[in-house]
Parts: C-alpha cells; sequence; structure tokens
C-alpha cells in the first residue's frame, strides 16, 4: 500500500442489511488503528456533533425531567398516586383502557399534584428506556424562567432528546441542520416538520424495528399568552398523529384547554383528574410518610409512639380538598430544623380544624370540600405569613408586617422580573444584591427576611446572580395577587409597586451633580440599581426624579464630551440600556441623530439661561492630572509594528451588538462622531449619489477627539469597540456616503521618529478586514526630522477627493501614539490641526475629522487650551471605574457558564483595578481561547484579597500569542 509502509489491514468485517453493505474494517497504520466504516469517521462525527450542539443551544436543559435544576421537582412518594401512574404506563405501551389515544391531557386545579406525576411518569420511563426501544423526551413550562415560559424552545428541546437515544432519528436531524442551519430561527411549525415529525417518520422507515416515542409536555398553563397556549396544544396534536408516537400533556383547565378540546382533535382524550380520581388517600399516605421523616431527621430521640399520630395526618388530608398543594405547603412548614416540628403541626392542624388563629382565621373565610377548595390553603398561607412576619418585623403590628413581608415577595418574584422581561428580549436580568440595596436593605437582610418563608419559596444561597427566587407553587402567587384570595391582607401588587417606585425616586432625588456625571459614564453609583433604569422606568419618569437642581449645575459644569454623553444616555440609555446598541434600528439612529441636534434646554425644560452650554472642554483638574504625568512616556508594552497600533477589531456588520467595554457609552459617542447618524450607512439604508450630484448636506464642522489615558486605561479597547459600532459597507467595493478613519501611526525609528499612514478598509466585510487598501496616495511615511508640513492633513484630504470624486464626505484620520513624540514635535503637529481647523470658514477648506491618542503629556495639556471652540471633545480615560454591576454583566454575557458567584467576585476585583479595560480583555481574550481551563486560572485570583487580587490577572491572563 504506497504511502503505509509497515501498515496492513487488521480485519476485515462487512455486513449486509437490506441490500445495503457496510464496511466495518480495520485499518493498522503506525500503530494506530482507523475505522474505515463512514459511521465511524471522526471527521463527519465531529461535524455531527458540532451541529448537535447547535440544537443543544436553542434548546432549554432546565426543562428536561432529568435536569439538574429538577433535582427537587415535586415527586410521587412511594404509594400514592399509584392507580394515576399504573393508567399512564399503560397508555405509554398502548395498552389498557385510554390506549386509543395518542394525545392525552390531564387537567386539575391548581395545587392537584399534576407536576408531581408527570415528573414521576417520566422518570420511571427513563429508567425503562435503558432496555427497551422506547424514546422519552420531555418538557417542564416554567412561568418564573425565561427559556420554559413560552414555546420557543419546545421543539429544538423535543428533538434533542430524541436525537440523544436513537442513532438513526440523529442522522436524519443531523443531514436537516446541516442543509439548513438557519431552520433553528425558523417557525415552531415549520421546525415541528423538519425537526420532528419528518424525521421521524424517516427513522421509523429504517431497520431494524422502529422505536416508540412518549413526548410528556407539563405546566401548559405556566406558558405566557394564551395563543401561545393554543399554537403548543396545536403542535402538539400535529406530533401525535405520527406513527409509533404518543403525547402527554398536563395542564390547568384553562380556557385554551377547553377550547381546544372542544374543537373535537381526533384520537384525543381529556382526563379531568380531580373528578376521576380520588386523591384523599393518596394524600393521608403523602402527610404520614412526610411527618415520619420529619420526626426521624429532626426528633431523633423522641418516642416514636408519642409524635406524631394518624389522625393528624389525616384531619390534613381531609382538609386538603384533594389538593395535594395544602398538604406539601404544610409539610414544607412544619420541616423546619429552626423550629419545633410539634408546635409547628399543632398551628396548621388549628388552621385546618377551623380553630381561630390570631390573625388568618379572623380574616379567612375558610370553606370545606368542594364548594371552596382553595379557602383553606389560602388560611394556610396567611397563617405563614403572619408568622414570618412576627419574627422578621417584631415592631410593627402584625397587619402591617403581613402587609410588608408580601409586598417584598411580591416585588422579588414578579414586579422587578416582569418589569425587565417587558423592556428586554435579551434575558436580562437584575441580581438579587442591587435590589436588595435599591430597596434600603443592608447585605445579607433580604436572606433574613426571607428566612421563614422557605416552605413558600426557592430562596437561592447567594444573590449575585439573576432574580432566582421562585414560589414552590403557583398558587402562592395567585394568592398574593388576588384580591378575591388575600384581599384581606391588604392590596398587595399596588402596595409593592408604590413602594417600589418610591425607593427609585428617593435615590434619584439624592443624586449630586458628580453622581449623575458618572451615572451617564456607568461610573460607580449607588444604589447600583440607577444603572437598570432603562429596565424598570420611563425616560420621563428618570428626569422627573432627578432634582432641579442638579440639572442646573450639570448644565453649568458640563463640558462638550460631557453634553454629549448626557445627551446620548436621555435618548439612548434611557429607553434601550448602557451596553446596547443597533445599527439596523431606524428608532434608535433617529433618537441620536435628534440627541445631536438638540440643546440640553430642550431636553430638561425650565433650565434655560442656566449656564454655558460649551465651556472649554479640558478642566484645571485635567490639567493638573496630564502636569503630573512625565512628557513622552510611552506604552512599553506596545511593541512598534505599525500592525501592533491598530485595533484588532475595525468593524463587523450592523447589527445588535453587545458592549465588552465597561464604560460603553463613550465608545458609541465616539462611533457616532466618526459617522453621525445622517450619515450611516445600515442594512437597510444605503447613501448612494449619481455622477455629478452636488454634496446634498451642509458643510459640517470640524470634529476634534482628544482621547488620553496612562498606559493601560483603555485607549485602544474604546477604539474597537467604536469600531465594532461602525456600520458594514458594501463588499464589492468601496463604501459610499462615508469611510472609516485614516490610521495615523507614529513609529520610533533609528533614525528619528516618523508619521506613518495607514489607510485600511474595515468597512467591507469579514474578507476585508486584515487586508489594506491598495491607496497608495493614502498611504506612506513621513519623515518627522524635518518640518511636518503645514497643510499635512488637507493634503490628504484632497487626495482622497480627486480619487473618490462621488463621495460626498472626507476622510477621517486617527493620529495614534502622539505622546511618542518629543514635545516640539507634539507642539508642531498640534499646531498643523489647529490651523487646518480653524482657517475652516476664512479659507473655504473642507472640515477635519480626527481622532488623536495619547498618553498624558504636559505638552498636550498646555496646547488642549487652543482647541477651545464647539466640535472640539477630550476623553480622559484615567480614573474610569465601571460599575461593579455593569462589569458582572459584561462577564456573565461574555463568560456565560461562570457561576454568578465568582463573576460577582471578579467584577469586585476589576474595580480596583487600576487598568479595569485592559484587564476586562484580557480575561475574556482568554475564555475564548481557553475555555475549559479559564476557571482554573481564575480560582488562585478569587482566592486573594479583592484589593490587591487585580495584579494576579497580569500573572495567569497575560497576552495571548
Amino acid at each position: 500500500m504506497p504511502g503505509f509502509r509497515g501498515s496492513h489491514i487488521q480485519e476485515a468485517n462487512f455486513t449486509s442489511v437490506a441490500g445495503s453493505y457496510h464496511d466495518h474494517r480495520r485499518i493498522r497504520i503506525m500503530n494506530q488503528n482507523y475505522n474505515l466504516g463512514q459511521e465511524s469517521d471522526p471527521r463527519r462525527d465531529f461535524g455531527n456533533r458540532n451541529l448537535l450542539d447547535e440544537l443543544a443551544k436553542r434548546s432549554a436543559p432546565g426543562a428536561v425531567a432529568n435536569a439538574e435544576e429538577r433535582a427537587y421537582a415535586p415527586r410521587c412518594l412511594h404509594e400514592t398516586r399509584t392507580r394515576v401512574l399504573n393508567d399512564l404506563g399503560e397508555w405509554s405501551a398502548a395498552e389498557g383502557r385510554w390506549k386509543d389515544a395518542k394525545l392525552l391531557v390531564l387537567t386539575g386545579p391548581a395545587g392537584h399534584g399534576k407536576t408531581a406525576i408527570m415528573q414521576s411518569f417520566s422518570e420511571t420511563l427513563l429508567r425503562k428506556s435503558r432496555e427497551t426501544r422506547v424514546v422519552v423526551a420531555t418538557f417542564f413550562f416554567k412561568a418564573t424562567i425565561p427559556d420554559q415560559n413560552q414555546p420557543k424552545a419546545l421543539v429544538t428541546t423535543l428533538a434533542y432528546q430524541v436525537a440523544e437515544h436513537w442513532p438513526s432519528f440523529q442522522d436524519n436531524i443531523v443531514s436537516v441542520i446541516r442543509d439548513n442551519v438557519r431552520i433553528l430561527s425558523t417557525s415552531l411549525e415549520h421546525q415541528m416538520e423538519h425537526l420532528l415529525t419528518s424525521p421521524i417518520v424517516r427513522s421509523q422507515a429504517s431497520p431494524p424495528s422502529p422505536f416508540i416515542v412518549i413526548c410528556a409536555v407539563d405546566g401548559l398553563d405556566e406558558c405566557a399568552g394564551v395563543d401561545a397556549q393554543s399554537r403548543v396544544i396545536r403542535l402538539l396534536h400535529i406530533l401525535s398523529k405520527i406513527p409509533n408516537t404518543r403525547v402527554l400533556l398536563a395542564s390547568r383547565p384553562e380556557f385554551p384547554i377547553q377550547s381546544a378540546l372542544q374543537g373535537g382533535l381526533s384520537e384525543t382524550l381529556h382526563i379531568d383528574l380531580n373528578k376521576v380520581y380520588d386523591a384523599s388517600k393518596d394524600i393521608r399516605q403523602f402527610t404520614w410518610i412526610r411527618l415520619l421523616e420529619i420526626r426521624d431527621r429532626l426528633l431523633p430521640k423522641l418516642d416514636r409512639v408519642s409524635w406524631p399520630r394518624e389522625e393528624d395526618a389525616e384531619q390534613i388530608a381531609n382538609y386538603s380538598s384533594g389538593q395535594f398543594i395544602l398538604a406539601d405547603t404544610a409539610m414544607r412548614y412544619i420541616d423546619d430544623q429552626h423550629y419545633d416540628p410539634r408546635e409547628r403541626l399543632k398551628e396548621v392542624l388549628a388552621l385546618c380544624g377551623g380553630a381561630n388563629s390570631s390573625f388568618a382565621m379572623r380574616r379567612v373565610a375558610v370553606g370545606r370540600g368542594p364548594a371552596r377548595p382553595l379557602g383553606v390553603l389560602d388560611a394556610l398561607f396567611t397563617g405563614i405569613l403572619e408568622r414570618a412576619a412576627r419574627n422578621t418585623y417584631p415592631d410593627f403590628e402584625t397587619e402591617q408586617g403581613v402587609l410588608e413581608l408580601a409586598s417584598l415577595v411580591w416585588i422579588l418574584i414578579r414586579l422587578v422580573p416582569s418589569r425587565v422581561a417587558a423592556s428586554s428580549d435579551l434575558g436580562e436580568a437584575i441580581s438579587l444584591w442591587v435590589i436588595e440595596e435599591a430597596l434600603g436593605r443592608q447585605s445579607g437582610d433580604l436572606a433574613r427576611e426571607l428566612s421563614d418563608l422557605h416552605s413558600l419559596l426557592d430562596v437561592p444561597q447567594d444573590i449575585y446572580g439573576p432574580n432566582k427566587i421562585s414560589a414552590h407553587h403557583k398558587s402562592f402567587l395567585d394568592f398574593l395577587g388576588d384580591p378575591g384570595r388575600s384581599g384581606h391582607l391588604g392590596s398587595i401588587p399596588q402596595v409593592a409597586e408604590e413602594w417600589f417606585n418610591l425607593m427609585i425616586k428617593v435615590h434619584l432625588s439624592s443624586l449630586t451633580v458628580n453622581d449623575l456625571k458618572s451615572l451617564v459614564l456607568t461610573q460607580p453609583v449607588k444604589p447600583h440599581i440607577l444603572h437598570s433604569l432603562h429596565l424598570l422606568c420611563k425616560p420621563e419618569t428618570v428626569i422627573e426624579g432627578i432634582g432641579p437642581q442638579v440639572w442646573k449645575s450639570l448644565l453649568c459644569s458640563l463640558n462638550a464630551w460631557e453634553a454629549l454623553l448626557v445627551k446620548q444616555w436621555v435618548h439612548v440609555g434611557l429607553s434601550l440600556g448602557h451596553l446596547l446598541w443597533d445599527l439596523s434600528n431606524s428608532k434608535m439612529l433617529r433618537m441620536m441623530d435628534e440627541a445631536s441636534e438638540r440643546s440640553l434646554c430642550d431636553l430638561l425644560p425650565g433650565l434655560e439661561n442656566e449656564g454655558p452650554l460649551d465651556p472649554p472642554p479640558i478642566s484645571d483638574t485635567d490639567t493638573e492630572l496630564f502636569l503630573a504625568m512625565i512628557d513622552g512616556q510611552g506604552d512599553r508594552n506596545v511593541g512598534c509594528e505599525r500592525s501592533e497600533f491598530i485595533p484588532r477589531i475595525r468593524t463587523v456588520p450592523g447589527g445588535r451588538l453587545i458592549s465588552s467595554f465597561p464604560w460603553f457609552p463613550a465608545a458609541r459617542a465616539l462611533a457616532w462622531l466618526w459617522a453621525p447618524s445622517h450619515r450611516l450607512v445600515t442594512d437597510h439604508n444605503s447613501v448612494t449619489q449619481p455622477p455629478n450630484t452636488p454634496n446634498p448636506h451642509p458643510l459640517e464642522p470640524s470634529h476634534i477627539v482628544f482621547i488620553t489615558g496612562s498606559a493601560g486605561s483603555g485607549k485602544r479597547e474604546l477604539l474597537e469597540e467604536a469600531y465594532k459600532l461602525l456600520p458594514a459597507g458594501r463588499e464589492d467595493g468601496p463604501p459610499e456616503g462615508w469611510m472609516p478613519p485614516v490610521d495615523i501611526i507614529i513609529v520610533p525609528d533609528t533614525d528619528g521618529v516618523s508619521l506613518r499612514s495607514i489607510w485600511m478598509p474595515g468597512a467591507f466585510g469579514h474578507s476585508y478586514i486584515y487586508t489594506p487598501c491598495n491607496n497608495t496616495d493614502l498611504t506612506g511615511k513621513i519623515n518627522l526630522s524635518c518640518n511636518i508640513p503645514a497643510s499635512l492633513f488637507q493634503d490628504w484630504v484632497a487626495c482622497w477627493e480627486t480619487k473618490h470624486e462621488k463621495n460626498t464626505y472626507h476622510p477621517q484620520f486617527l493620529l495614534q501614539g502622539l505622546h511618542l513624540l518629543s514635545p516640539e514635535h507634539q507642539a508642531a503637529l498640534l499646531d498643523v490641526i489647529s490651523l487646518d481647523t480653524r482657517q475652516l470658514d476664512s479659507t473655504g477648506r473642507p472640515p477635519l475629522f480626527i481622532t488623536v491618542t495619547s498618553l498624558p503629556t504636559a505638552t498636550l495639556a498646555g496646547r488642549l487650551r487652543q482647541f477651545s471652540w464647539p466640535g472640539v471633545y477630550c476623553v480622559n480615560l484615567d480614573g474610569m471605574k465601571a460599575d461593579v454591576s455593569i462589569l458582572e454583566e459584561v462577564l456573565s454575557i461574555q463568560t456565560h457558564t461562570v457561576p454568578r458567584l465568582k463573576i460577582h467576585k471578579l467584577a469586585r476585583i476589576l474595580t480596583h483595578s487600576p487598568k479595569p479595560a485592559r484587564h476586562l480583555k484580557r480575561l475574556i481574550d482568554h475564555w475564548y481561547h481557553d475555555e475549559d481551563g479559564w476557571e482554573d486560572c481564575l480560582d488562585p485570583i478569587l482566592a486573594a484579597p479583592e484589593s490587591e487580587a487585580w495584579r494576579l490577572i497580569e500573572e495567569h491572563f497575560g497576552e495571548i500569542p
């Protein structure tokens, strides 16, 4: 065998199935074994795995029965719900009295135990599927979890589970995705046909004998929206029509369920659990078993005969009215290691026996039997809240304490999450520690206030992640939000909303001028929830909440750069968020255009003539900082090769972008100055002009931006972020209407210092990002040993106009490394910029658009006073410290699988760093470079004191080669 010396066929094995030959030979090459059969091709396997991973990304892993998130989900205890589980087992095998139903719908009122039945049934099937040709796919809707409260991931989640256990189906679905990856973003109906029904049919036609597919979907009532619920029923009915496929659906008897069943779906059977099965014996058995477990765990030395009594379990079961939720809630209440379970059982029995509680039973008319099945449950909820309020707020009157506690719960699990969901479709969340701070609580207060509600709420051990507090039973939320059930406590939703709005207003009214400046720049401001106002309040509400005296003082102290950022904050940041920019969104472009045209007085009525709108662009504080730096000191960590100075990211195709830069408004403002909204080229709007068309736009003033900051302060990161925000142009030629900046790089040479101009395209799509443009007239080297040409920049502009006659705008320039020049050359170059800019009106020269980056130097500080006209902006990155909640949000988006507690601590460490932009960028770069080993490198940093740990980032996360 040529090229395979020392190789030989180790095995020769062929099989024939239905006329097709399968090659299982193995060949030994240089002591390595390789399979020759197509099914074991490692490249094919790797490709299939990648496509399955794409499917997994569009799924909801927490909605699956055996997910870790469901480790503590309710299940049927031994010897309970046996009748219904046996019937379901027979139905899944196409046997028993329900065998003809392809779609089986189970309904029952709140708290009947539907989810426990579905969880137990699914787990039983999963165990049996290991030895049988049965494939089980499950989906559990959950109202409080974004991926599980809508049907978006339903089909992909079911399909992924089937593909995991059915090789033939896996091959079919991988083939579908390979042919059209976009199918993962198509409609659910299209996905159902091409990702489930058709692959199942094709797979069942392949030998050997077909698999049986059982799909179980629970909690349809927790899927948001009547239309969405009806859609899910239609999809599941389509799925159930496939041969050897059965679908089980459980839900409360909501309107879409009833409407669909009345519509006469074929081969569909509806079972009302409350009518078909008497659950009282199961509830008694459940209660008795749980009481015995509580005794053995919390009272191990107690005489087993004395407690509990069987009649106690009987009494609770009698008052449960056939609903497991009362018994389950009661057992959770009793099972609290901080209290004597005997005393808590007495409280529960008092409620169930109709004895008056000091508060709950005085207000709740408890009904028995089916006439009012939730009456006792509501009394139990009230009693638990009453007991918790007495312990949490001992100085409050009982009624006041209960209302305070219930309102707090409503804010945490309903009010804030609903506002965030309504304001953002990006799955954003506000950490619990931020909400805790916003409500005027100290660290740890939330955990203390909710400590007696663990029987009703699932409270995470740490509060540094998204809002994960949830109710064990949806009925508790129904109780809090329904005046017919909890009205005796007061109007809980109304009180909660008024309380939360008042706290936000108090925080806004206490802002100082410096606080407001910091808020605009996403610098640290307490409470941290003020950085999330775009998720919670309308812009008008925020503006009205800030004291008029603060606005007056602010207008008198803003420089040109700060004024631009305030406008952006009012128009964009308060509406869409500080980390978001969408060039394909015409609304956002219009908002930015308005921000450029309107004065601050227009934005903030009633503050006219309160002070100068354009003070000198550099403050005395900035000057003192510049003078404190050594003139001409460079960044030793940056090499002298010209490519080292050019930001790695020029532009990417326009679209929604989440920033990784901690003070994103600065990057957004810079991008807008580079390409103002009336010059933007977007996916939906191209600025093109026919030949000989006069410039339709009025002559613009020059724009000069000075970006200063010490080494590692984030100058290059700011430029990269601004590049990412620019629109992508056409791929087949020069962009029309605008161009990216011309890079001017200052490089120390052996014979002095030279100024090199490099025109990089960066606006033509990915294939051109790193390819210099063939524009030799704009690419060259100027030796600065001689005098700098007085018309340097205007000569470049004239050159561009000659070569691009159709372009209606002039080039921009990006001058990097000014500090590498001698003080004399710094001064000379700044004089050229000033001259080219200020002679615009008198000589008719075209406007100059230039951005200058530099370390702070005394020469620059002194010369900047010459640039005191409108259109000159100074950005000082030194001292910028991104807010910890902003850093937490950026890190969680970029490193999405890292535990939130680690993310929170890392964000706190970065706030101590003198170079937060550099360190943040290195962390994110290393995450993409080595995701698996990233946390191992992170652990020693997290173990160090926060004030010193940032130093270790340099050691453990150096430059990537």
